[in-house]
Parts: C-alpha cells; structure tokens; sequence
C-alpha cells in the first residue's frame, strides 16, 4: 500500500492531465564556501528574492552542513542578499566559527595546525540569532503551508547528520516517510536550529565537541557521505512514494578542487595533482577532509542512474549539477594555465583556503572565484568526466548550461 502522498500526487497528474515533475533542491557542506551556492541561486532568481519564494519552485529541499546554513536562510524567509550575508559578512561568519574555549584543544591546535579550532557550543547560539523566527521551530512545523503552486504537500524537508553514538546516518525530516515496502522514517520535532548545529557539526579539525541534541550526540552529515545530500534526497522522494522517472533535482555544491594528472615530463606545479607525502598525522588529515569528496562526488551520478538516466533536451540528465571547480583550464593550445586572469600564486592560493574562511580576503577569494563560474570562466563540475582532461562525459562544463538544463527540467512541470 503506497502512503497517502503517492495517492494525492497521482489525483493530482490525473485531474491535469500532465506528468507532474517533482522538484528536489539539494544544497552541499563546506562551510563558509556555502556563499557559492547563494550566489547561485541569485543568478537564477534575483538579489531581492525571498526564501520562500525559491523554495516554493520545489517540492522536496535537502542539505548538509553550509547547505543546511543556507536552506535556514531560506525557511526564514530572507532575501538571498541576506543570506548571503550570513557568510559574506565577517561579523556573522565568526559568531559561527568562534575559537573553542577548551584551553588544552586549543593549544595542541595552535601548535599543531592540527585539531579542532572552533566551539561547537558557540555555533549553535550564533544559528538561534541568525534565524530568530523559524529557528526554535520543530522541523515538523517550520515549513508548514508553504509548497510548490498545484502540490498536493508542504515542501519535505530534510536534514543531514551522523548520529555519534548510533555510528550511522541520522535525518531530520519535516514529515513521515516511507511505507510498509520501505520502512518508516519519522518526522523529527528537533527545532531547526540544532537540526542544522547537528548538520554542520564538522570533527577532527573544525569543532571540539558532537552536537548536543537532548541525550543525543551528533556530527555533520558528511560523516556519513551526505556532503553531497542528492542522493539522500532523491532517495527520500522515492520512499514518500513518488516514481524516480518523475523526479527532477538542482544539486548546488560549494566548489571542489581537481587537478588533473601530469603530463609526461611535466615539472611540478600547483596546476597538477601530485603524490602526497603518507604517514599517520598525513593519513588522519587526508581521511578527515575526504568525508567532503568522495563518495559525496559519486552521489549525483548514482542519483542519476536511480531516476533513469537520461532527461529532456538539452538537458542529458534529470539530475542537474551546479558546481564549480578550482581547476586549471585548457587554453587556445591545449596548454594547462589558472583559470581567467589568475596568476598561479593567486590559485594555489584559493587551492589551499579552508571551508572555516574567516579572513575578508580568503572570502573576497571565494567570491571572485564564484564570479569567474557564474560568468562560465570556472569550469562547473560535471557527473561524470575524463579525470585527466576534466573533459564532460555526463553534465556541463559551464554554469550557463547547467541552467538550461534546470529550465528545461522545470519545464516538465
């Protein structure tokens, strides 16, 4: 037996006589990078756009640490000049990351360059004053009457995190899902500010302690190969009962670097990918800011395989990827150089610029970099490419063909 939301969305596609999409927005982690993603979505609505009124285009939001920043701005109801502020402005940016005051921590930190720099404790009173409207709301109401135009539905909401305790996946939704085929995940009465302090919670060299729910412990969702939360939303449309050949789904990321490979007898440069030095402090780095690469890169394409493949022209694909990457470009001679007019100290720079980007210059750095993505001088990242060439094999190179493909996604209904 489907659950009642199938039943209404088919009442729906049968009294218009029209294949009704159902719309997923996805937003990824990575801090203060998040500003990449409210850049974006200025570009496809305007600066004075409300976050309502972006999240009535869609029936389904789901996000992940920064992202679950964003999509709070969003449920406040903010124009998305301010939200963007939430990152852009330096003040608002260290009431998030402020140092942690557990004096031991922080001095193995400050000398090491290694551990967790920022209280956790502090970061969930800054996300209560940055949503004083909706963020002492429980999830399961804070989106309540506001759905897309015709839905049978509030927008779902969903929510990422790592249960510490648990050693697993934990979602905070706005509403039940699943079914007797599927298996029931509860709606969560968590108020949406310690959902997203939960979110984006990241260990080992950001904050120094879980996040406190009640009697639970939590880490951000990357932990649990969310930072990319599509998948996760593509599945949670799936278990409210919607046909994955009728779901559609704008995924926007906070930048990913890649660099290709050498070429031969190509000498070192910061433009290459390059054998990292091994060993133990080496290992627990590299294992600890993977959890925001792969398989967070996988998800779009796995997400892509589960609604079928394929998608309306232009689009070659019902699963959408905004992403820029920090990447070299190939020029008139198929000569690797920085991209736009960036010297190489200027992208090794941005190379090496952490997701905590609390310095203005570092997020003046970000937003030039967004900029040259939004004007398609950054190469956007695709589902699938050739890692050598960073040539597309599924998705678009350029933001500009991303949102063709967007709109004619949206155009299905």
């Amino acid at each position: 037996m489907q659950p009642p939301y199938f039943a209404a969305k088919v009442r729906s596609q049968l009294r218009t006589g029209v294949q009704v999409a159902f719309r997923i927005l996805s937003l990824d982690g990575g801090g203060v990078w998040a500003l990449i993603q409210v850049r974006a979505l200025i570009q496809l609505y305007s600066p004075a756009t409300t976050g309502h009124e972006v999240l009535a285009d869609f029936d389904l939001a789901t996000a992940n640490s920064g992202g679950s920043i964003t999509l709070g701005g969003l449920l406040e109801d903010l124009p998305l000049s301010t939200v963007l502020g939430y990152f852009e402005t330096e003040a608002l940016r260290r009431s998030i990351f402020q140092p942690t005051t557990k004096a031991l921590i922080g001095l193995i930190s400050g000398l090491t360059s290694f551990g967790p720099k920022f209280s956790a404790k502090a970061k969930l009173s800054a996300l209560q004053a940055l949503m004083p409207k909706t963020g002492a709301q429980p999830l399961s109401l804070v989106a309540s009457g506001l759905r897309r135009a015709g839905a049978a539905n509030d927008l779902h909401v969903l929510i990422t995190s790592f249960d510490f305790d648990r050693n697993g996946a934990c979602f905070f939704r706005s509403a039940q899902a699943g079914s007797a085929a599927w298996g029931v995940g509860a709606a969560s009465d968590v108020p949406l500010a310690q959902a997203i302090h939960a979110s984006s919670n990241a260990p080992v060299n950001y904050f120094d302690e879980p996040a406190y729910i009640g009697d639970g412990r939590y880490w951000d969702g990357a932990v649990a190969g969310c930072n990319n939360p599509v998948l996760a939303g593509v599945t949670e449309a799936i278990t409210l009962g919607v046909s994955p050949a009728d779901i559609v789904a704008l995924s926007i990321g906070t930048g990913i670097t890649h660099l290709p490979g050498p070429p031969a007898q190509q000498p070192a440069s910061g433009l290459f990918a390059a054998r990292s030095e091994q060993g133990f402090p080496i290992d627990v780095a590299k294992l600890a800011g993977c959890i925001t690469d792969d398989p967070p890169d996988i998800a779009s394409f796995l997400a892509h395989v589960m609604t079928g493949g394929g998608g309306p022209a232009p689009a070659d694909s019902r699963i959408v990827r905004m992403n820029p990457m920090i990447s070299p470009t190939l020029d008139a001679n198929q000569n690797w150089s920085p991209p736009g007019d960036w010297t190489m100290d200027q992208f090794v720079y941005l190379t090496n610029i952490s997701m905590a980007a609390l310095p203005q210059p570092d997020v003046d750095y970000i937003s030039s970099f967004t900029a040259w993505w939004l004007a398609d001088k950054v190469y956007n990242q695709p589902m699938r490419m050739q890692t050598d060439t960073l040539s597309p094999e599924l998705g678009y190179r350029t933001f500009s063909g991303a949102w063709a493909a967007w709109n004619a996604c949206k155009a299905l209904g």
